[in-house]
């Protein structure tokens, strides 16, 4: 059998193969953020073609300022985890398990949603916004209090709490890419223990709220507005923030890049750093693998447990059966995650 159609085991789940659907954001929700039945088709098909483990575009977690994008899902009350709900079922229909991203999106939140956006600075981010183009610059945006903070670690738990209610087998927590937990993550000037204190509060909340499900946290050095961004202390850096969140209470650390085998400038892949800063922690590689070559050349050269694809499965929904039969594959276009479910 090759390495990628292996069983797996991540944290408390056992998997039937190493591929992950990544995150995808699809903004398709309804206006208040609750779950569709389209979605409900969308997330089950891959479980019908064979993907070991469904992962969730982001839910935001709270009604203050935490949503990213317009028609983005949420999971705040009872009518966002009804929804959700629905969609748990038709995962485990099929016959796979499902974990469900929570989100908040800081600063990089979508210009004209929020009156005022939350940042962990103050600091505008760069450029223009991902969904409508349009410049941050300008847009209202401060820094969280101390009291928004800790009312946003208590929404990341309550979001936990509805997730294992619904029926979901764990949550991720997204803390890439330049959101709000990334940014605290990623801020000049300040010692690393204090720039680590709000992810790893974020996470020992959730593994208290949802103890028995499967945890994972979603680290990348590059952000939405900087492609390029590098941890001041290299290497030592994303060792640290790795050990830091394995110790409070992760299972599993996905690691997103933009290649999973590209060397960083300090010498490395990140994927391999993370590795081996945490030996014993569940390890997720994602970033430009299209092919079952690329899937286990990831596999071999970082010792992850599995391989998340984004655009490659959104291209081919059926890509587990093609790359068990060689069938060639569709190639991504440009907007496909903008295009409706249906």
């Amino acid at each position: 059998m090759r390495p990628l159609f292996e069983p797996a085991a991540l944290g408390p789940l056992r998997l039937a193969n190493r591929v992950v659907l990544s995150p995808m954001t699809r903004m398709q929700a309804h206006e208040d953020g609750t779950p569709t039945e389209a979605m409900a088709r969308y997330y089950a098909r891959y479980a019908r073609h064979g993907v070991a483990l469904v992962t969730t575009e982001a839910a935001y977690i709270d009604d203050a300022a935490s949503r990213a994008y317009f028609n983005q899902p949420g999971m705040t009350g009872p009518r966002h985890a009804a929804g959700w709900k629905r969609i748990v079922e038709a995962v485990h229909a099929a016959g796979r398990p499902i974990v469900l991203q929570l989100q908040h999106g800081g600063r990089l939140s979508e210009p004209g949603l929020h009156a005022c956006a939350l940042g962990a600075s103050g600091e505008p981010p760069a450029g223009s916004s991902w969904q409508g183009g349009k410049p941050y610059a300008g847009a209202p945006l401060r820094a969280a209090t101390q009291p928004e903070r800790d009312s946003i670690v208590r929404a990341f738990a309550a979001a936990a709490r509805r997730a294992r209610e619904c029926g979901f087998d764990g949550v991720e927590v997204h803390g890439a890419r330049g959101y709000l937990l990334d940014e605290f993550l990623s801020q000049p000037g300040l010692a690393l223990a204090e720039r680590l204190a709000m992810p790893c509060a974020v996470l020992r909340a959730v593994r208290e709220a949802f103890p028995a499900g499967l945890l994972s946290f979603n680290l990348s050095l590059y952000k939405m507005d900087d492609v390029n961004y590098q941890a001041a202390g290299g290497k030592a850096e994303v060792a640290a923030v790795a050990r830091a969140v394995a110790a409070s209470g992760v299972d599993a650390l996905h690691v997103t890049t933009r290649r999973v085998l590209r060397e960083e400038p300090y010498g490395e892949p990140l994927a391999r750093t993370v590795r081996e800063a945490v030996p014993d922690a569940g390890l997720i590689v994602n970033g430009g693998i299209r092919t079952l070559e690329d899937a286990e050349a990831a596999l071999a050269q970082t010792g992850a447990q599995c391989v998340a694809l984004a655009r490659a499965l959104l291209a081919n929904p059926d890509w587990m059966e093609r790359a068990r039969s060689g069938a060639p594959m569709e190639k991504y276009a440009p907007g496909m995650e903008r295009q409706p479910l249906e």
